[in-house]
C-alpha cells in the first residue's frame, strides 16, 4: 500500500491502483490512524477526531460501520486481511516501512539531522532535501478537519517549517547561498513573523554580495514585529544585522582563506615572479549599456568581494546568441578592474565568429604568455607545460583574464583554475555551468523596462523621436534581446526620415522581422546562424539531430515542449530526446524555464521556423504535427478520463504515440493546466491541416471539453467547439459534427447564451436521429433538460428527461440512466410533486453509489436536500447538503452545484433563525456565481440574500 498525507490524502494499492475514498468519513477515519499509523488508536479518541466533541447517540455504531467500510476498500477481495487490526475497543492501522509519506519524512529527518550533528553537512542537506520533496502541499488536503485534525495539521505544518530552516542552514554551511534567496523568501513571505528564516535570508543575500537587500529584509522583519506585536526583533537577528553594517569578514564562507600567495619550499610567502609588462587591454565598454543590475550585483560580488577575499577563481557568463553576454562581461571587468592591478587580458577566442577560424587552446596559452613578457621562441610547445609556465608568471599577482565568446570548456580547460588571486571571466553560447557550477550567470533577453529604457538612452543620443508606446511595442518586438535592441537603434539612428513607428509597422511582419534586423555587417540571422550552422555542418550525429530539432520545435507554434512532446516530435524515444534537446541548451538555442521543458525565445524561434521551411519538405512538417498531435490526444485522452471516469468523453482515435504516465487524478488535473496553452495554440495550427491531421486536431479539441468546462474556460470551450464544428463539416464528418455540437452547446450554457445553447441542442438532437446515434441523443435530451431546469421551465425538461431515461435503460448506459433520473427528480420539485422528486432522487443517488460516481452522488444529494428544505425538514438537508459540498471542494470542479448547494444551505441556515451563517453561505454562492458568470446562480442566490435581509 502506499498512503500520502503531506498534501491531497490519496491511497494507492500494492499494484498501484487509487483507492476511492470518496465519503468524508472514510478519508478522517483514515487520516486519524494514519498520524498514529502503527500504534492503537481508543475508539472515545476516533470518536473525538471525527466529531468534534458533539458526537450523535450512533457515534460507535458508525465508527464500527466507517471502519469496517474502510476495510473493504483498502482490501476489496479479502476485507479481514486489511492492515486495519481491532485492539481493545480501538483500532490500529499496520504500515510498512516506505508505505506512509509522513513515516518516510519523519526517517530522513532524523538521518540528516544525525548527519548534521556529526560534522558531514552534505549528506545531512541530502536527507533533509529529500525529506522536504515528500510535501506535495499543505498537509490532509481534501479532507474536512475537525478541530483536532486541524491541530495536527498544524503541527505538521511547524514540523516542515523546522525542517526546512535547518536545511537552509546546511545550505548556507555548503556555500549555496545564491540558491537559497528564492526558497527563502517564499519561506518569509509565508510566515512574516518568523525570525529564523528571516535571518538565514539576511545572510544568503550579503553572502550573495547585496548587503542592502540584507539589510532591507532586517528593516522589513522589525517594521512587521513591531507594527503587529509591539516587539523587537531577538538577538540573534540584532547581533546579525550589527554585524552585517559593520562589514564583519566572518560572515563570510571563505573570509579564513589565505591572502594571494602561498608558500614554498624555504617557507614564507612566495616572492612572484617579476613582470615586464602590465597589460590593461580591456576594450571599451557599451556606450549605451543599461539594466542587469541583479547580474552586475553576482559578477561584482565574484569578482570583488566586499570582504577583501580573494576573487572567485573561475566566473562564466552564458546564453543564446544576441544576448549582450560580452557587452556585460566588459562592463562587470571595468567596474572591478581596480582589483585586479597586475594586469586586464581581453582575447577574443572567436567561438561563434562567422567565417573566421576559432582560436585553439595552444594559440590561446602562448599568446597569454607573450603578454606578459615571455619571449615567442620560449613559449613550451606543450599546453599542460605551457599552462604551467603562466601559472608560474601569475603566482601571487592579481590578473583579470577575459576570454570572450568560448566554443566550449575544452578550449579554455587548461587555464582553469587560475591561481588564488586571479580570475578566468568566460563568455559563451555554451553551457559552461560545469566549469562554474556555484559562479555562471545564466543570460537571456533583457526584463521589459531594461529593454526600454536601453532604447531610450540610444534614441536621445542619435535625436531620434519616439512616444513611449512606441518605444515599448519596438522592446517586445525585439524580444528584449540587446543585439536586436542595438540595430533597431543604429537603424534608427542611420535614417532621419525614419520615424519609430515605422520601423514599428516593418517588424510587425515576422516573415520580414529577421531582415529587418540587420545594419552594415551586423544582423540578428546571422548571429544566430553561427550556432545552428555550427550543429547542422558538424560531423557529430548528435548535433546534426539537434539541428534538426531545432528546425522541427520552430515550426510548432506552441510556447513551450515538455521532454515527452520533443520525443513525438523526433519520433524517438524520451531519453535519446533528451540527449538531443540538451545538447541544444548547451548550444543556447532553446531555453529550459523548468525541468524537462524547452522553449525558443521569439527571435530564435523565428530563425529556427525559416530553417523549417527552407530544409523540411511539407510531407515531413505535417507528419512531425501529427505525431505531436498524437502525443497531446493520447495523454488528453487518458488524463480526463482518469478525472472522471463516469462521463461520456469524446472517443481517441488509435494513435502510435505512448501517452505520458499519469498516476491520479491530481496530476491529470495538472498536467491538463500545463499543457493547455501549448494545446490551444497547436490546435489553432492543425485546423487548416490535411484531413488526418484536421481529424486529430477534432479529437484532441473534444477530448478537452469537461476540462474546460470544470476549470472555467467558457470562451476557449466555445472557440474550440466552433472550429471542430466548422472542420467537421469540411470534413463531411457527421459524427465529429454532432460532438462538436454539444460542446459549443455546452460552452453558450456556460457563458448564458439561453438562445444560441438551445437551438444548438436542438439540431444536435436532430442530426443525432437522424444518425441513428442513441447515445448522442440521450446526451442531447440531457442537455436540453438541465437548460429547460436553469430557465425555470420544468415541464419541458420533464419530457427531455423522461425520453433520456427511455434510452438509456434501452442502450443500457448507467451514467445517462443516473443523469436522468436526477433531471426527473428536479422537474418534480420545481412542479410541487414532493413526493415523485424523493422517491426518484433516492433511485439516482443508489445508482451512483453502486457505480461510484462521486460527483453524481454530490449533485444527486443537493437535489434531495432541496427536496427536505421543501418539506420543512432541515435537519436532513443540512446534512445532504454538507456532503454534497464537501464532495463539490474535494473534486474542485461544479462552481454551478457548489453555488447552488450553498445557497439552499443559506436557506436551511434561515428556517434555523441563524441569519449571520446565512448571509455567509449566500456571500459566498454569490461570489462562486459571479466568478464562474453564470447569471443563473447569481439570480438565485440574490433571490435567497432578499429574503435574509428581510428577515433580519
Amino acid at each position: 500500500m502506499e498512503y500520502r498525507l503531506l498534501g491531497s490524502v490519496r491511497v494507492r494499492d500494492a499494484d498501484g491502483r487509487e483507492v476511492p475514498l470518496v465519503r468524508p468519513k472514510h478519508r478522517q477515519l483514515l487520516v486519524t490512524l494514519l498520524v498514529s499509523a502503527n500504534r492503537a488508536v481508543p475508539a472515545d479518541h476516533l470518536v473525538e477526531h471525527l466529531w468534534d466533541g458533539a458526537a450523535p447517540r450512533s457515534a460507535r455504531g458508525n465508527l464500527k460501520t466507517y471502519v469496517s467500510a474502510l476495510r473493504r476498500l483498502l482490501s476489496p477481495e479479502d476485507p479481514a486481511a486489511a492492515p486495519i487490526e481491532t485492539v481493545g475497543d480501538g483500532y490500529r492501522l499496520v504500515v510498512r516501512p516506505g508505505e506512509l509519506d509522513l513515516l518516510t519524512f519523519r526517517d530522513l529527518v532524523r538521518q540528516g539531522r544525525g548527519a548534521l550533528k556529526a560534522g558531514d553537512v552534505r549528506q545531512g542537506e541530502a536527507r533533509l532535501r529529500r525529506a522536504l520533496l515528500l510535501w506535495r502541499d499543505e498537509p490532509l488536503q481534501g479532507v474536512p478537519l475537525t478541530l483536532l485534525m486541524n491541530e495536527i495539521a498544524a503541527g505538521l505544518r511547524e514540523e516542515r517549517l523546522g525542517v526546512f530552516e535547518d536545511w537552509a542552514d546546511a545550505r548556507l554551511d555548503l556555500g549555496l547561498h545564491a540558491e537559497a534567496i528564492g526558497p527563502l523568501r517564499q519561506c518569509v513571505r509565508d510566515h512574516p513573523l518568523r525570525e529564523r528564516p528571516w535571518g538565514q535570508l539576511m545572510l544568503a543575500l550579503v553572502r550573495d554580495g547585496r548587503r542592502a537587500d540584507a539589510l532591507a529584509a532586517f528593516h522589513e522583519l522589525r517594521t512587521r514585529l513591531v507594527e503587529e506585536l509591539g516587539v523587537e526583533p531577538g538577538q540573534p537577528v540584532q547581533r546579525l544585522h550589527q554585524r552585517i553594517l559593520a562589514g564583519d569578514a566572518g560572515l563570510f564562507l571563505y573570509a579564513a582563506r589565505a591572502a594571494p600567495g602561498g608558500t614554498h619550499d624555504g617557507g614564507g610567502p612566495a616572492p612572484p615572479v617579476a613582470l615586464s609588462a602590465v597589460p590593461r587591454q580591456l576594450p571599451s565598454g557599451a556606450p549605451h549599456f543599461v539594466g542587469r543590475e541583479r547580474e552586475l550585483s553576482r559578477l561584482e560580488a565574484w569578482l570583488n568581494p566586499p570582504d577583501g577575499s580573494p576573487p572567485t577563481p573561475v566566473v562564466a557568463i552564458c546564453g543564446p546568441p544576441g544576448a549582450g553576454k560580452s557587452a556585460l562581461a566588459l562592463h562587470a571587468a571595468h567596474r572591478a578592474a581596480a582589483r585586479f592591478p597586475d594586469g586586464q587580458v581581453y582575447v577574443n577566442l572567436r567561438g561563434a565568429m562567422p567565417g573566421v577560424r576559432r582560436l585553439d587552446t595552444g594559440e590561446l596559452i602562448g599568446r597569454l604568455l607573450r603578454t606578459f613578457g615571455t619571449p615567442g621562441s620560449e613559449v613550451p610547445p606543450d599546453v599542460d607545460e605551457a599552462a604551467s609556465a603562466l601559472r608560474t608568471i601569475l603566482h601571487g599577482r592579481r590578473v583579470l583574464l577575459l576570454l570572450d565568446d568560448a566554443s566550449s570548456i575544452a578550449q579554455v580547460g587548461p587555464l582553469l583554475p587560475m591561481t588564488s588571486g586571479s580570475t578566468v571571466l568566460l563568455t559563451s553560447r555554451e553551457n559552461l555551468a560545469p566549469a562554474a557550477p556555484a559562479s555562471h550567470v545564466d543570460l537571456g533577453p533583457m526584463p521589459r523596462d531594461e529593454a526600454v529604457a536601453m532604447l531610450v538612452r540610444r534614441f536621445r543620443s542619435g535625436g531620434v523621436g519616439f512616444s513611449q508606446k512606441a518605444v515599448e511595442r519596438l522592446a517586445d518586438l525585439c524580444d528584449g534581446f540587446p543585439l536586436a535592441l542595438h540595430v533597431a537603434g543604429a537603424r534608427l539612428a542611420s535614417r532621419s526620415g525614419w520615424s519609430a513607428d515605422m520601423l514599428i509597422e516593418r517588424l510587425e511582419d515576422e516573415s520580414s522581422r529577421l531582415d529587418e534586423l540587420r545594419t552594415g555587417e551586423v544582423g540578428v540571422r546571422s548571429s544566430i546562424a553561427v550556432s545552428y550552422t555550427a550543429l547542422a555542418g558538424s560531423g557529430q550525429t548528435l548535433d546534426r539531430e539537434a539541428a534538426r530539432a531545432f528546425r522541427l520545435i520552430g515550426l510548432l507554434r506552441v510556447p513551450d515542449l515538455s521532454l515527452e512532446a520533443v520525443a513525438a516530435l523526433l519520433d524517438v524515444p524520451p531519453r535519446t530526446a533528451e540527449r538531443v534537446v540538451e545538447r541544444l541548451f548547451d548550444a543556447r538555442l532553446v531555453e529550459t524555464p523548468t525541468p524537462g521543458r524547452y522553449t525558443l525565445h521569439d527571435l530564435i524561434r523565428l530563425y529556427a521556423q525559416e530553417r523549417g521551411l527552407d530544409t523540411e519538405p511539407p510531407e515531413r512538417r505535417e507528419a512531425a504535427l501529427r505525431r505531436v498531435l498524437g502525443f497531446f490526444l493520447a495523454t488528453t485522452g487518458a488524463a480526463v478520463r482518469m478525472i472522471d471516469p463516469h462521463r461520456l468523453h469524446a472517443g481517441v482515435p488509435e494513435v502510435p504515440q505512448t501517452p505520458k504516465a499519469l498516476h491520479d487524478r491530481e496530476e491529470a488535473t495538472r498536467w491538463l493546466e500545463r499543457e493547455r496553452p501549448s494545446l490551444l495554440t497547436i490546435l489553432g495550427q492543425a485546423w487548416d491541416g490535411d484531413a488526418a491531421t484536421a481529424h486529430l486536431a477534432i479529437a484532441l479539441a473534444l477530448n478537452l471539453q469537461w476540462h474546460l468546462a470544470a476549470q472555467g474556460y467558457r470562451h476557449e470551450m466555445l472557440w474550440l467547439g466552433t472550429r471542430s464544428l466548422e472542420t467537421a463539416r469540411r470534413l463531411a464528418d457527421r459524427e465529429s459534427e454532432a460532438q462538436a455540437l454539444a460542446m459549443v452547446a455546452m460552452a453558450h450554457r456556460l457563458l448564458n447564451h439561453d438562445e444560441a445553447e438551445l437551438t444548438c441542442l436542438h439540431e444536435l438532437l436532430d442530426l443525432c436521429r437522424e444518425l441513428g446515434d442513441p447515445l448522442g441523443e440521450l446526451r442531447a435530451l440531457g442537455n436540453l433538460a438541465s437548460a429547460c431546469l436553469s430557465l425555470e421551465r420544468p415541464e419541458e425538461a420533464l419530457r427531455y428527461a423522461e425520453r433520456q431515461l427511455v434510452i438509456s435503460r434501452q442502450v443500457e448506459s448507467p451514467v445517462g440512466e443516473r443523469y436522468a433520473l436526477m433531471m426527473v427528480g428536479e422537474a418534480h420539485l420545481l412542479l410541487g410533486s414532493h413526493d415523485e422528486a424523493v422517491a426518484t432522487l433516492r433511485q439516482a443517488l443508489r445508482r451512483a453509489r453502486e457505480a461510484g460516481d462521486a460527483m453524481h452522488e454530490a449533485m444527486t444529494l443537493r437535489r434531495l436536500g432541496e427536496a427536505h428544505l421543501e418539506a420543512g425538514d432541515v435537519v436532513a438537508a443540512r446534512a445532504q447538503l454538507l456532503d454534497a459540498l464537501a464532495s463539490f471542494d474535494a473534486f474542485a470542479q461544479g462552481p454551478q452545484e457548489r453555488s447552488q448547494a450553498l445557497v439552499a444551505l443559506a436557506r436551511s441556515s434561515r428556517m434555523l433563525g441563524d441569519l449571520d451563517e446565512a448571509s455567509r453561505h449566500v456571500v459566498e454562492a454569490l461570489r462562486i456565481a459571479r466568478e464562474s458568470g453564470d447569471r443563473h446562480d447569481e439570480r438565485r442566490a440574490l433571490r435567497e440574500q432578499a429574503e435574509i435581509h428581510g428577515h433580519g
